[in-house]
């Protein structure tokens, strides 16, 4: 019988301890929450929508850290709706990471 469980279900099976406590967000972890409650707030997405985003990413992608998953499934998000294209984020993000340095 063949596994139809998605890679986010991991409900009964086994696993180690799990961590309890507080985490540190990255920056960046700040600015995906920030651009999600956004994005939430005018309507532009919901969370069912984003779940859906989060479980539809390959195995490589969503075996990431927990924002980087997020983001990568609200630039799919984003994609979907024709707002806007991967290449346009990663151009703004290419500007910023740019103007970030040039202060160091």
């Amino acid at each position: 019988m063949t596994d139809l469980r998605g890679q986010h279900d991991l409900g009964g099976m086994p696993a180690g301890p799990m961590e309890i406590g507080d985490h540190d967000v990255p920056p960046f972890g700040k600015l995906i929450t920030a651009i999600f409650s956004a994005l939430r707030q005018h309507d532009v997405t919901t969370v069912d929508e984003v779940r859906r985003a989060l479980e539809d990413l390959p195995t490589e992608v969503y075996d990431q850290e927990y924002y980087e998953r997020w983001g990568e499934a609200i630039v799919n998000l984003l994609e979907e709706k024709g707002i806007l294209t991967r290449a346009e984020v990663e151009e703004r993000m290419a500007a910023l990471k740019a103007k970030l340095e040039a202060k160091t």
